[in-house]
């Protein structure tokens, strides 16, 4: 005689429990996001008070700590304090200069309402990822690890920096980590899991180079990012704007800078994670006072989350094919994308790394 299995209800007060946990959340990132300006900069002017009245640690919230009397930078917990302002930085430096810098932009460049928001975030991804990329290239040019990967492992563990490079590394994992307030504002995309996946990994790259003395590979890598990521930004920018030929001509610079860069380069820079550490790291040893940070199995880890990276611009890679391929065999198309808001998300262009929309902020009246 069979049996039922009654299963055990689940208790009504867990439910709203849990409804109301995710609905605070939900209406607490939307509060912050409709005051992304407001809220920053008021704790970025009580900060700049305490420095400018000179109370004790407020300099470390504005400027990098821990120089040696050589002039050089070391590492130092109120690193923390300085990521935290620029955190606040960023976040109200891009809500403003979207609202009365770029959606004015929008506007004279005839660019429909509906994607004045699309047009302003990319725009400033554009304006970010292109000064990223110069001033890597500026604290990496004329440096031994300079296209000389061998360097990235020589002299490990190196824990003292130019301010210049101090200044880059932390400024870049400030945007990166403001970052994850932005994820958590757009609408999800298609490969929303994707660009988490990314972010993620990203983060987890960034925070580890730093607190474990592999800054050189750091820089390499970031540099091998930011270019094509400035190119996309700019093609998706043209794509609101002035959509054609002049798009995608923005978008063939892009794919020839992803191919060398992110493909090739980075490829590199993974073989040599791979190959090279046996040859160059003087010993392999877990002593963190000595800053060494780097036993064997280290190299693994660091190669692992990497080759997770790679396999995510080889996913948006298939992507850019498909776009190329489109333009080819569609050449009366002036646009990649659909007029229709909802098919937009689903094509092409806005399928690369994701399409960085705030609808929080699509309510505003922009006309």
């Amino acid at each position: 005689m069979n049996k039922k299995v009654l299963k055990r209800p689940i208790p009504r007060d867990s439910i709203k429990m849990k409804h109301n946990k995710t609905s605070l959340l939900k209406q607490y990132t939307h509060y912050l996001a409709r005051h992304q300006i407001e809220i920053p900069l008021k704790v970025i002017a009580v900060i700049l008070g305490g420095y400018i009245l000179g109370l004790p640690g407020f300099q470390h919230f504005v400027l990098i700590s821990n120089q040696r009397k050589d002039g050089r930078y070391e590492k130092s917990l109120w690193d923390l304090t300085f990521l935290f302002f620029y955190i606040c930085v960023f976040t109200a430096l891009r809500a403003a200069l979207m609202d009365y810098v770029l959606i004015p932009l929008a506007k004279r460049s005839k660019v429909s309402v509906k994607k004045y928001q699309r047009f302003a975030e990319q725009s400033w991804y554009f304006l970010y990822y292109a000064i990223a990329f110069s001033y890597g290239i500026y604290v990496m040019y004329d440096q031994p690890w300079w296209f000389d990967t061998t360097y990235f492992w020589r002299d490990y563990p190196v824990t003292d920096y130019t301010a210049s490079f101090k200044y880059y590394y932390l400024l870049q994992f400030a945007f990166w980590l403001q970052q994850i307030f932005v994820l958590q504002i757009e609408a999800p995309r298609k490969d929303y899991k994707e660009l988490v996946m990314h972010h993620i990994n990203t983060l987890l790259l960034i925070s580890l180079s730093y607190g474990c003395n592999f800054t050189r590979v750091g820089n390499a890598v970031f540099v091998c990012m930011d270019l094509p990521d400035a190119f996309l930004a700019l093609a998706k920018t043209l794509n609101y704007a002035k959509p054609g030929m002049v798009c995608n001509t923005a978008f063939v610079f892009m794919f020839f800078s992803w191919m060398y860069t992110r493909v090739y380069l980075y490829g590199r820079i993974i073989w040599s994670t791979m190959t090279e550490p046996e040859l160059y790291v003087p010993q392999f040893k877990l002593d963190p006072l000595s800053g060494n940070w780097f036993p064997h199995f280290v190299k693994y880890i660091i190669a692992g989350l990497m080759i997770g990276l790679y396999f995510l611009i080889l996913f948006w890679t298939a992507m850019i094919f498909k776009v190329l391929y489109k333009m080819a065999t569609e050449p009366e198309a002036k646009d990649v994308r659909s007029d229709d808001e909802e098919e937009t998300e689903n094509k092409l262009i806005e399928k690369i790394e994701g399409d960085h929309s705030t609808p929080v902020l699509e309510h505003k009246k922009l006309q």
